[in-house]
């Protein structure tokens, strides 16, 4: 985003109406011009914001008042493409898939790029960026106190493989497609691609007629409506359901839609288990 897009005045209204009616083709537009303005040195030293997940199309909300990370974004606006590495911080040291060593974050992140940004009168800022790629961090480094990364993008397998994935998968015997004795769903490995994203979205609307707080309103508002793009759901899940991030950190790595949906559908599932768990326990007690 360059210096006179900045400038622009932003009708709020119109663009939360644009982005809340429009999500799929606003996503698709700003991943398109993304790469379009992506340089052969872009991937050599991108600056890294060390602080929570980032999922491609979905937004990231910031508050920026550390000195080093003012400075970062002064600098990512004034290079024209607007553009940063968002990682998460690797809480208590924790052995992580893809975990780099001594560093305090993760290997996987996502690319994001600015698309609101407000300068406080005290230096602080306000901004708003989405999610453009996901990465893999090969090297990084220190500049001015915040960190920079050499990275690696991380694309899905081809529709081809997608679907020679799911043939694979759902093509097993039927007995062994059954349910377990004591379990009332089949396992997600033999469910059809598009079974996954019905099941997660039909988890969300019963939990939307429960009137479960993390689907509040203006939960919907910043995210957006539910996807019914099988390829974007994944990140609108991940971006709103109330688990930890460490839990959600494996989707990034994540190079098919199908393997997305499988862990969209086992958290869904773990959620109504705990649901389950957390009635039956209140019962007992009545």
């Amino acid at each position: 985003m360059t210096s006179d897009q900045q400038s622009e005045p932003i009708n709020q209204t119109v663009a939360r109406l644009i982005n809340y009616f429009f999500p799929d083709q606003i996503s698709a537009r700003q991943e398109t011009s993304a790469q379009d303005e992506t340089g052969p040195d872009d991937e050599k030293n991108v600056p890294l914001f060390v602080c929570t997940l980032s999922f491609p199309t979905m937004p990231t909300f910031l508050h920026v008042f550390e000195p080093r990370y003012r400075l970062m974004i002064r600098r990512v606006l004034a290079n024209g493409n607007g553009k940063f590495g968002m990682v998460m911080y690797n809480r208590q040291a924790r052995v992580l898939p893809g975990q780099l060593g001594d560093v305090p974050f993760v290997q996987y992140g996502t690319l994001l790029m600015i698309e609101r940004y407000e300068l406080l009168p005290d230096g602080r800022s306000l901004v708003v960026a989405t999610g453009v790629s996901r990465f893999k961090i090969v090297d990084s480094g220190m500049l001015d106190g915040y960190y920079v990364a050499k990275i690696e993008r991380i694309d899905d397998i081809s529709l081809a493989e997608e679907e020679r994935l799911e043939s694979m998968e759902t093509l097993i015997d039927s007995v062994n497609a059954l349910p377990e004795a004591n379990e009332s769903k089949p396992p997600l490995d033999s469910m059809p691609t598009q079974q996954l994203l019905l099941s997660a979205r039909e988890f969300i609307s019963n939990q939307r007629r429960s009137g479960a707080p993390w689907l509040h309103p203006r939960v919907m508002l910043a995210y957006g409506p539910i996807p019914i793009d099988a390829a974007r759901f994944p990140w609108w899940f991940a971006s709103i359901l109330p688990i930890s991030e460490e839990e959600k950190y494996p989707i990034l790595a994540a190079t098919s839609v199908r393997e997305r949906l499988k862990i969209s559908a086992k958290w869904a599932r773990q959620l109504e288990a705990r649901d389950w768990s957390t009635r039956s326990s209140l019962y007992s007690v009545l």
